[in-house]
């Protein structure tokens, strides 16, 4: 009788088991068939709105052993490459829809604090005005101590969402919450390649698209590739689109976490330099001027590299005091560039210079350099500069050459007569900002040299040690009373260093050296020299001063210097500026347009965040036109405001008092458009006063 019903209870299990495993060959088939019906609508729609990817689906091989298994409810699952266990439970919508529901209770937000901008009234420049005033706005609105957004709303500008896994949890965040920009980001391009199977890709795009919303994909990327990713994006539809971001975390991964580590860590760099409308017009004024001078303007690209003739760049680091001796023994073997107030520095250490880069546009700029070299002694220096440079400062030298600087009205503006006049539109140094060492080094590398040697460019300090060198022209201190100018201040920012440690830095030099390694990187480097205790640089070779050898072959300086004189710049054929091309009328219009959107009734958050959207897609549409300079004219100062103003719709749980505030810096924003009309058609051609008694 026992084993008659242990029998029966083996055949009543061995049929549960049979009936599984059938049901699981069905589930199986029919997940088959709709994933492959699947896979081909996505396709076509990534062909169609994402060539590029469509690309990289139709190249990507995959491996051996990939699978996509069938759950018991029907959904594929996946186990990454590397790993050993399923992405998801055996339901995986159930599972997904618990992650975003946790997810929407408790959000993670990216915000910026718009209150810290200097309160400096004596500063009667329109855009430091108007950014006083939002300074000013910001800590009224943020001292009624109001409720922020504690769960996600039904809209919100940006998403960042980091792993795509096998894509289950964007259809179901999307239900709910529409948003303005979404960036997906996965490291794992198998990953996303297993999606297309799992996931409508075809309708999530389409429905995105039907809203004027933007999705950006960062597919295969690390965490340097992906910032860079990010940047080019700010700069092509502007920075609001990160600026206020719900950020959440699909997938578990090592290579994710760091990529979420470094979005933390580099988020301050869409927060700043933007440009501003104050910056822009004196840019326009000095280009208008260089023309008018009959500056030699950058034209030509080299066509044949030089890995020989020694480069050597040197700005004012601490550094540069230990490569003191290397320079004077071997001045005479290489071309010497200076790089803004490293040429005191060189000149009171007797090491002649050949070429000097400024970038600088203030009239006080221009004053001091006249204060520390003396005039004869400019007169037997070259200059390199950019087109925002004061323009007075090209008369001072031997020679002048000038280079136009990307994302400037003035250099829109010189393109375009460069396009009329020459035919050809003019080349511009990548990565020449922020700082004097960046535009030095873009130089060279874009004239060919690739035997560079750099002193003193540091990006930072020892802990313990000097802010530059012992002969520059800055204070040892700044809080003494000591002869010198007053430095930017390093203020606990660390970057790896050259020589083992780290270094002391701050925000600006971090963007600063950033720029350095995508010199590097660009320019595909491989001897580039990094003297001295300052910042490591990836693509450059660590040395110590000390192990430096004397350069033994003699070079004629002469000739290299004649060379880049003659070979890469032009006088362009024109005695002044065109009224209609600079465009004083359609900037009018242009205005007039954005202050017709902006009084437009707005009753909600959305309505609010689309017409800023609106405002900036008009601004955007200007790039890359014959209205290109109208365009970095009025940018900067949308930038500035717009990106607080997105991030007050969006910061109080409370949308009536959102809407308030909104309405009231709108109204700001209003003036600073009001005031850009009225003064640019005055002062399009004025150069730089500040700094004049």
């Amino acid at each position: 009788m026992i084993k008659n019903i242990d029998i029966n209870n083996e055949l009543e299990h061995i049929s549960e088991k049979l009936e599984k495993t059938i049901k699981h060959q069905e589930r199986e088939a029919i997940f088959a068939t709709e994933a492959n019906e699947r896979f081909e609508k996505n396709f076509e729609c990534f062909s169609e709105f994402f060539p590029d990817i469509a690309i990289a689906i139709k190249n990507f091989k995959t491996k051996d052993d990939f699978c996509l298994h069938v759950t018991e409810s029907g959904h594929g699952n996946f186990i990454p490459s590397g790993g050993n266990t399923l992405l998801y439970s055996q339901d995986p919508i159930t599972q997904t829809e618990k992650q975003i529901q946790a997810q929407r209770e408790r959000p993670v937000f990216s915000l910026t604090d718009y209150t810290g901008y200097p309160e400096d009234d004596d500063d009667t420049r329109i855009h430091s005005r108007y950014m006083v005033k939002l300074t000013r706005f910001m800590k009224k609105v943020r001292a009624e101590s109001k409720p922020v957004v504690r769960n996600l709303p039904s809209s919100f500008p940006s998403a960042v969402i980091f792993g795509i896994g096998l894509g289950y949890h964007v259809p179901l965040l999307l239900e709910d919450t529409q948003f303005d920009y979404i960036f997906l980001v996965e490291p794992d391009f198998e990953q996303f390649f297993a999606s297309l199977f799992c996931t409508d890709w075809f309708e999530i795009i389409k429905k995105i698209d039907s809203n004027g919303g933007c999705l950006f994909f960062h597919l295969g990327v690390d965490h340097k590739s992906f910032i860079i990713d990010l940047e080019k994006i700010a700069e092509d539809i502007g920075a609001f689109s990160l600026v206020r971001s719900f950020c959440y975390q699909h997938t578990p991964g090592t290579e994710l976490n760091i990529l979420i580590k470094q979005w933390s860590e580099d988020y301050f760099r869409f927060q700043f330099g933007h440009g501003f409308y104050n910056d822009a017009i004196t840019g326009l004024a000095h280009s208008i001027h260089h023309i008018r001078n009959k500056a030699a303007l950058l034209t030509k690209t080299t066509q044949e590299i030089d890995f020989d003739t020694p480069i050597f760049i040197v700005g004012n680091g601490p550094s540069l005091d230990e490569a003191e001796v290397f320079l004077k023994n071997n001045h005479q073997k290489g071309i010497v560039i200076a790089a803004g107030t490293a040429i005191a520095s060189l000149y009171k250490k007797g090491i002649p210079v050949d070429f000097h880069v400024l970038v600088e546009r203030p009239y006080s700029n221009y004053k001091i350099f006249g204060d520390i070299f003396p005039a004869d002694e400019y007169k037997k220096v070259n200059l390199l500069g950019l087109n925002t440079l004061y323009p007075d400062t090209n008369k001072r030298y031997k020679w002048a050459g000038i280079a136009g600087k990307g994302n400037e009205a003035g250099t829109c503006l010189m393109d375009v007569i460069s396009q009329v006049h020459l035919s050809q539109i003019l080349p511009l140094i990548p990565y020449c900002n922020p700082v004097v060492a960046n535009a030095a080094l873009s130089f060279l590398l874009h004239m060919g040299f690739r035997n560079i040697y750099l002193f003193g460019i540091d990006n930072g300090k020892q802990p313990s040690g000097s802010h530059h060198s012992k002969d520059s022209i800055y204070k040892v201190n700044n809080d003494d009373d000591s002869e010198g100018y007053g430095s930017l201040e390093f203020n606990g920012r660390l970057i790896e260093g050259n020589l083992g440690g780290h270094v002391v830095s701050n925000d600006l030099f971090l963007v600063a050296h950033a720029q350095l390694e995508k010199l590097l990187s660009l320019y595909k480097v491989n001897n580039c020299i990094n003297v001295g205790n300052g910042a490591k640089l990836q693509g450059a070779i660590p040395t110590a001063a000390d192990n430096l050898i004397d350069i033994e072959k003699e070079i004629d300086k002469e000739l290299v210097i004649s060379n880049i004189k003659n070979n890469y710049f032009t006088v362009l054929p024109v005695d002044d500026v065109e009224d209609r091309l600079i465009a004083v009328d359609r900037l009018q219009d242009i205005c007039e347009h954005l202050l017709s959107i902006i009084d437009e009734d707005i009753t909600s958050r959305s309505i609010a965040a689309k017409q800023l959207q609106r405002q900036a897609r008009y601004v955007y549409s200007l790039r890359n036109t014959s209205l290109g300079h109208i365009f970095h004219i009025i940018k900067g100062a949308l930038l500035y405001y717009h990106c607080p103003m997105i991030t007050l719709l969006y910061q109080y749980e409370d949308e009536v008092f959102c809407l308030e505030k909104y309405k009231q810096l709108n109204k700001l924003w209003k003036c600073y458009i009001q005031e850009i009309m009225a003064d640019y058609k005055i002062h399009y051609d004025e150069k730089c006063d500040l700094g004049k008694e």
